[in-house]
């Protein structure tokens, strides 16, 4: 009934349909109320064993970290000679009963040191002060799903910085500061300049044909880090470059980060589902703080110049067969010796090197970045608000970039079982002259192809005008090249961004015991884009018709997530505890696409779609809306603190799936502290060990199954035209499978330690498009197959030569193979 029920949600993929909601969320709460009923029949179980003593009122407290102050989440607290116990939550507080008179609380926690207070029938809101046995080590963090868990606990490896080491260097786009910083993680930044996606990888492409980047999430909210831009598909020349796009992650103001956690395989990433199959960076940003108002500000500069130079010979003319002629684009004329030489037309020439005409044309790009942060609050409410402006010019001339970002964050304690937390986030961001990079007529292919004898002042006369007054590029070749004049393309060929962005996020959490909380959650990213290119007349390989070229584009991009989450932990007894994890949510993703091209214009270089010519007048639209429904689960059984058994499973409903729309992937792991287990030498701080199995699905692009349809303009009133692209209605879910081991080892409290992991990942039933016979009817279809095996090695080594009371001194060495 269950799976018949959720098969009903997705009556007609091709029509986009995403109705049956009610199915699902009546599914879930039946689901939600049995786990209720069974994990509150175990808590009572639990709470029954050795609990023989009359019970008074319960006593409350709550723990924390004694030299930071912080509250100390999932510390196991007992009563001295009984099996009983509780834990505290992340707030650091517990409830716990105690027999009459005095009794002994014990309490302890993976990384501090065991801690007994005494206390009475009579004790209320008491505070625990706990020690760290490990200094230095970041012992909570927070992993999927916002879940906070033990650094010690995990059974998989995972990487932690904080905002302070992000803010060290400053770029236009944050995820370019992650270089060098995370083992196994690979930025690739765009040659676009300011604003430029980058590429986010983790441990190796997986998918041939898919999605490759890692998953991004900001405080719970999964942003779109993609790059929606169909320009590059509508431009006039398709083979000659492109656009990156703009990507999601440079939004994120950087002095709101509070730290950014780095899950790296499909184990750490499981309960994201589909898109955290190559893995996930999670980044927490700031909250407000009670006390006195708090007001921060941070100013900065950078500059930057191209670090490196193509060698480039500066012994040949311009020419060709080592004859000097000004009709070639090409550096193998004449032999430049000082003397006079002959060229192709039999005159005396006198020759001379230019060597830095290439590097002359590129400017110091200089960034300015300005944020403002304010923070204050009640015990019942929290406020953070900021601002920040990031101006940046980029080092080719005339690119810039301007981006504003408003902030603001409110968390309220409505009564001591409920709170909220909401969170609204606006980028407005504008890029102007971005650098168009790629092939012929690209900046970077004018600008290096420029021959050695060629003086780069000469070509800053880009232009001339004919009789009719038609402006014609002027070139380094007197015969009309492949390649422009570089002082052209900037002056002359535009590419601007605008981009809108919203993400919100509002959620309850209510604590139904001291030791199960349910939290509910709504979360929301939008952004409108408008693209715009100009191309003027006579540009060679974009303007390909009279007039000139010009496009407009409007993306808009949407993600709903909705969400509920079930958590406790319970003492089953004094060595074993249990934590679990339990939800639900549903995701709705759409896009819409609209390109409006002017390929050709009746009034040279007027910029406006009126002014469209007939012949070359056309528009490009696209539009997809899709909904993941999923129920998903975690449980890990700790046994005296040393010892973790985490088991996760989760179950999703694509409606990019044929019926019966499902696919289920589980994952193990198994984590053993042996510093905690055996008795070590004083000179070990920590020695641990971890392996996990993991499975995770991912579900195609929209519209697969079955045959879609294109109305074409033309003939009495226009036509329908089946897609060239054969159907797949038998198409098969991509599953990823990982393995991954690692130990950790610490030394001398913390002074030295290595952290080393092996992973092997299997990506089968990929999605490839293949050339269809032409007796078909058609020119491609999609196959399931294909296995992608990465297996790869990373090591973790960090050292702090010095230590003082006001000074140390950290080192960290990332390397992945």
């Amino acid at each position: 009934m269950y799976l018949k029920i959720l098969c009903k949600t997705f009556p007609n993929q091709r029509k986009g349909s995403v109705t049956g909601l009610f199915g699902f969320a009546r599914v879930t709460a039946l689901a939600l109320k049995f786990m209720l009923g069974l994990l509150f029949m175990t808590s009572l179980q639990a709470n029954a064993i050795g609990n023989r003593a009359p019970v008074p009122d319960p006593i409350k407290g709550k723990v924390i970290d004694k030299a930071t102050g912080s509250p100390v989440a999932g510390a196991t607290v007992s009563v001295k000679g009984q099996s009983s116990g509780t834990s505290s939550n992340e707030q650091g507080e517990f409830v716990i009963n105690i027999p009459s008179g005095k009794s002994t609380l014990v309490i302890s926690s993976v990384g501090y040191a065991t801690t007994e207070q005494s206390v009475s029938g009579s004790s209320l809101n008491i505070i625990i002060q706990i020690s760290q046995v490990q200094a230095g080590l970041e012992e909570v963090v927070v992993t999927a799903l916002g879940i906070q868990r033990s650094v010690k606990s995990l059974t998989y490896s995972t990487q932690r910085i904080s905002g302070d080491q992000v803010n060290q260097i400053r770029d236009a786009n944050f995820a370019n500061t992650l270089s060098g910083k995370i083992a196994g993680l690979t930025v690739t930044s765009s040659a676009n300049g300011p604003g430029g996606a980058s590429r986010i990888i983790l441990r190796g492409n997986r998918s041939i044909n898919g999605d490759n980047n890692a998953l991004i999430v900001v405080d719970g909210v999964a942003i779109d880090n993609s790059t929606p831009s169909k320009q590059t598909k509508s431009d006039a020349g398709d083979d000659n470059g492109g656009q990156s796009g703009i990507d999601g992650i440079s939004s994120i103001n950087p002095d709101d980060i509070e730290s950014v956690n780095v899950l790296k395989g499909a184990s750490a990433s499981a309960l994201y589902g589909s898109r955290a199959a190559n893995g996930v960076i999670l980044i927490t940003t700031k909250k407000g703080k009670s006390g006195k108002m708090n007001v921060s500000l941070n100013s900065g500069v950078t500059s930057e110049n191209p670090m490196t130079q193509h060698d480039f010979q500066n012994e040949y003319s311009q020419g060709a067969g080592g004859t000097y002629s000004t009709l070639a684009g090409t550096s193998w004329g004449a032999k430049i010796t000082g003397q006079n030489v002959t060229d192709w037309a039999g005159n005396s020439v006198s020759l001379k090197a230019y060597p830095n005409n290439v590097k002359d044309f590129f400017r110091t790009g200089v960034s300015t970045n300005n944020a403002i942060g304010i923070s204050g609050g009640s015990e019942k409410m929290q406020t953070y608000l900021s601002y920040a402006n990031t101006y940046a010019n980029g080092i080719v001339p005339d690119n810039r970039l301007m981006r504003h970002t408003f902030n603001a964050r409110m968390n309220l304690n409505i009564s001591d079982r409920l709170t909220a937390d909401a969170k609204i986030t606006y980028v407005l961001q504008n890029i102007y002259d971005k650098p168009n990079v790629g092939g012929d007529g690209a900046i970077g292919a004018n600008i290096y192809r420029i021959p050695r004898t060629v003086d780069l002042e000469t070509l800053k006369n880009y232009n001339t005008f004919d009789a009719d007054g038609i402006e014609h590029p002027t070139y380094w070749t007197s015969t009309d090249p492949v390649y422009m004049n570089p002082f052209w393309t900037i002056n002359n060929t535009h590419h601007d961004e605008n981009r809108n962005r919203v993400t919100g996020l509002f959620s309850l959490k209510y604590k139904l015991t001291n030791w199960l909380n349910l939290q509910g959650r709504v979360t929301s990213d939008s952004y409108n884009d408008f693209i715009t290119q100009k191309y003027a007349n006579n540009t060679v390989n974009r303007a390909r018709r009279a007039g000139g070229f010009y496009s407009e584009e409007s993306d808009f991009i949407a993600e709903r997530n909705v969400d509920v989450l079930l958590n406790g932990i319970n003492s089953i007894s004094s060595d074993l505890k249990i934590t679990y994890n339990i939800g639900g949510s549903i995701l709705t993703r759409s896009s819409r696409y609209r390109v409006n091209i002017a390929d050709g214009l009746s009034r040279p270089n007027k910029y406006d779609l009126s002014f469209a010519t007939p012949s070359g007048s056309r528009q490009v639209t696209a539009f997809a809306k899709r909904q993941l429904q999923s129920v998903y689960g975690t449980t890990q059984l700790s046994f005296r603190d040393y010892l973790f058994l985490d088991v996760t499973a989760r179950n999703d409903w694509s409606s990019t799936l044929g019926s019966p729309y499902s696919y289920f992937y589980p994952s193990v792991g198994l984590s053993a502290i042996l510093s905690d287990m055996f008795k070590m030498p004083a000179s070990i701080s920590l020695a641990k060990v971890r392996g996990s199995y993991t499975k995770v699905g991912n579900d195609p692009d929209p519209y697969r199954l079955t045959q879609t349809y294109n109305f074409i303009n033309g003939g009495f009133g226009g036509y329908i035209a089946s897609s060239t692209t054969k159907s797949i209605p038998d198409l098969k879910p991509e599953q990823t499978t990982s393995l991954e081991f690692g130990t950790e080892w610490r030394f001398w409290n913390n002074r030295f330690g290595f952290d080393l992991t092996y992973y092997k990942t299997n990506s089968k039933n990929q999605l490839l498009p293949v050339q269809a016979p032409a007796s078909s009817g058609f020119v491609a279809q999609f196959l399931n197959a294909g296995n992608v095996q990465n297996t790869g090695f990373e090591a973790v080594v960090t050292l702090r030569p010095v230590q003082r009371k006001d000074f140390n001194w950290d080192m960290t060495l990332n390397y992945a193979l």
